[in-house]
């Protein structure tokens, strides 16, 4: 059982990259590097004296004993997952506070925050959007999910959440109206909504439809959220996503014009260095983080 155990971290990276069958993807799941991921399948494969995974170039794939061993694994070490939230969920207690940008904050973060409280309701969190990110620490922040170029750049622990990939969106009534030339959108005519600035439909443009300056048209909001509700409401074309603009889309009000899209921005989380986090935060970001990695945003 000893030697057994001793390969827990390896066999926890093994269940990241297989379940996105990729090393970069689980080392950014796990916030450790490239090569350490590399190292612990190794050392697994070693152990087993097996592949567990097939290599081609920079890609990799299950081999059969690494599928007939995954199964088994994920479900040992949800059973460890689920026995720690279990006591923590009641022995865990304190406040949380948790700056946000605020079209994340009130598009997506706060559903994930009822939820958490709801299975650990001796947490009070006290989520705070912020469109420029407070201080980490005592007296601030405990938590900023944000922009990762919006976060401090010394002394915290960043988090990658997801990324944003923008693509042209509107409402239904103005998508029937749109102006067209040989039955496709005149971008150099369509009215744009912009939020913040225009510098994401000018990346749009550039990629998609070089040459045209029309990016520097149309309306700028200076948040996120209203900007989608004035795209929603017909006032123009926006850049949409699906994971802020998730209910809009799932509910009409936005439809796809285009299918081009362009990297708009990644969210991330930042925490203080590790002397100085609260074991809630610790909680949190581990538990928001596996949320997302099981709806593969």
């Amino acid at each position: 059982m000893t030697t057994y155990l001793r390969h827990l971290n390896a066999l926890r990276a093994f269940e990241v990259a297989a379940r996105h069958e990729s090393i970069s993807k689980a080392a950014a799941e796990l916030n450790v590097s490239h090569s350490v991921v590399s190292q612990h399948i190794k050392i697994l494969e070693a152990w087993f004296d097996t592949e567990l995974f097939q290599r081609t170039g920079n890609r990799i794939k299950l081999s059969d004993d690494g599928r007939s061993l995954l199964p088994r694994v994920s479900a040992g070490l949800q059973t460890l997952k689920d026995a720690c939230a279990d006591l923590l969920s009641a022995t865990q207690k304190g406040t949380l506070v948790i700056s946000a940008e605020p079209a994340l904050a009130s598009l997506w973060l706060r559903r994930y925050v009822a939820e958490f409280c709801d299975e650990f309701p001796n947490i009070d969190v006290d989520l705070r959007p912020a469109w420029l990110p407070p201080q980490l620490g005592e007296d601030h922040a405990d938590l900023i999910i944000h922009f990762e170029t919006r976060l401090p750049m010394k002394g915290v622990r960043k988090q990658r959440i997801f990324p944003i990939e923008g693509y042209p969106a509107c409402s239904p009534e103005l998508a029937a109206s749109l102006p067209k030339v040989d039955g496709k959108i005149d971008w150099n005519a369509a009215p744009l909504v912009h939020d913040n600035g225009r510098e994401i439909w000018q990346k749009w443009y550039s990629a998609h439809q070089p040459g045209s300056q029309a990016w520097e048209e149309g309306r700028v909001y200076s948040d996120l959220s209203l900007a989608i509700h004035a795209a929603a409401d017909g006032d123009g074309i926006i850049l949409a996503d699906d994971i802020l603009c998730a209910q809009t889309i799932q509910k009409g009000t936005l439809v796809a014009v285009d299918d081009r899209r362009v990297h708009c921005v990644w969210y991330a989380l930042a925490s203080p260095k590790s002397d100085k986090r609260k074991p809630a935060a610790d909680t949190f970001t581990e538990w928001l983080l596996n949320r997302i990695s099981r709806l593969e945003v």
